[in-house]
């Protein structure tokens, strides 16, 4: 199983890290649609940045789910995996920005491809490291990903007005 389960790992890796970059550019490529814009940024706030990380993730876990099914932690491994990847990027952005005084494209893409791998690279581990799966923490971890996911569709419309949802471009807030 772990060889199976590398391979669809990595793959997935490979599949968020081109679907997240392709994502990137939808919104604006589909005319500012509303609807693609729950599922991608919208503007260049690192809140919306992390949808790049978490929709095709959250994508490529249920296609998965019918591969791996009898993984009895599954969505608590992926769960935790994505909430690993979201906060890295978080920290890493904050860290770099507030050390260096400014913000880079380049380590802004550093981090997306990074936080893909802790994702992948975390699932991974818990997966293969824990055999322990419960029906309640695997309902738990599906609500986790819907509220994660109402997250983003709520604060796309109505984001708090803080910086982690600033565009730091034009100083605007979501839609």
């Amino acid at each position: 199983m772990n060889k199976k389960q590398f391979r669809y790992e990595v793959l997935g890796f490979i599949f968020v890290s081109i679907t997240g970059t392709l994502n990137h550019f939808l919104f604006e490529w589909l005319n500012s649609s509303t609807v693609i814009g729950l599922f991608c940024p919208v503007n260049e706030s690192v809140w919306e940045h992390l949808k790049l990380l978490f929709f095709p993730y959250l994508l490529w876990t249920a296609a998965e789910f019918f591969w791996l099914q009898k993984q009895p932690n599954y969505f608590q491994s992926k769960i935790n995996g994505i909430i690993s990847g979201l906060i890295f990027i978080v920290a890493f952005f904050y860290t770099y920005s507030g050390i260096t005084g400014t913000t880079s494209t380049f380590m802004d893409i550093l981090s997306f491809f990074t936080g893909t791998a802790i994702s992948f690279a975390g699932s991974y581990e818990f997966m293969r490291n824990s055999r322990l799966g419960s029906k309640a923490g695997k309902n738990i971890s599906i609500l986790l990903f819907l509220f994660i996911a109402s997250l983003f569709f709520l604060f796309t419309f109505l984001p708090p007005l803080i910086p982690l949802f600033e565009d730091p471009h034009s100083f605007t807030f979501g839609i």
